[in-house]
């Protein structure tokens, strides 16, 4: 009998416990997830860049990566850390999961990464952005997304200091807002893993008027990709059909 497949998600260790990343099973809407493990990496939240480059260096998600392989056998792994992963660039994101990958002898990407294949399924090219973190994190993104070939046309950061802050955030209210000032089709984004999006994403998608993309909506269509696994629609949107 084949073992059941497993997804391994590094998360940091700075939200609460209501992260939707701990307790998936509520968010099957219908259709089928693998068993999701969550390995925690050690992090105080701080959304400033000093702090995030520390976050995502690869001697710090190793080991906990290194539990889920080979512990819990995860058959791929993605970190789950949007600032965590972009803030030194497309090359450093690159070199961290290439890095990961090659230790652990599974299937890694990151929640950066996961923004840049998804955007390019998507075959999207310029978006508007709703950024949770401060302005100097914020540009860092769009330096991100720049690399990646996706211009931002508007963006408007939230400044929450800590992964907490993102996480208690009034998101939806945010998102109409900002639609509200900004009303057009393009894709909006919404990074950063604190926050609580995959249940909310036909709510976000209808107060925007248009598609958003959000962090662990990407992170999870990643993982479920290089699983081999089914793509939920109702979690997914339209890339579950990528």
């Amino acid at each position: 009998m084949s073992k059941p497949s497993r997804l391994g998600i590094l998360l940091p260790d700075d939200g609460p416990e209501d992260y939707e990343w701990y307790a998936p099973g509520r968010l099957e809407g219908g259709s089928r997830l693998p068993c999701i493990d969550v390995g925690a990496i050690p992090s105080d939240g701080h959304h400033v860049p000093a702090a995030l480059l520390a976050l995502g260096a690869t001697e710090r998600l190793l080991p906990v990566g290194e539990e889920l392989v080979h512990r819990r056998g995860v058959g791929a792994l993605v970190w789950a850390c949007t600032s965590g992963s972009f803030i030194g660039g497309l090359s450093w994101a690159c070199r961290q999961a290439e890095e990961l990958e090659a230790a652990l002898g599974v299937p890694v990407t990151s929640t950066a990464l996961a923004f840049r294949d998804a955007l390019e399924a998507l075959d999207c090219r310029s978006l508007d952005l709703l950024s949770p973190y401060p302005d100097e994190v914020t540009l860092r993104l769009v330096s991100f997304l720049r690399e990646c070939g996706v211009e931002v046309v508007h963006s408007r950061a939230l400044d929450c200091p800590y992964a907490a802050d993102s996480n208690a955030a009034d998101i939806l209210g945010e998102v109409r807002r900002f639609a509200a000032a900004h009303p057009t089709t393009r894709p909006l984004m919404v990074p950063d893993t604190a926050v609580n999006s995959l249940a909310l994403r036909p709510a976000l998608c209808r107060e925007a008027g248009r598609d958003v993309l959000t962090a662990n909506q990407v992170t999870l269509w990643a993982g479920l990709r290089r699983l081999g696994e089914a793509l939920p629609k109702a979690l997914l949107g339209p890339l579950a059909d990528s």
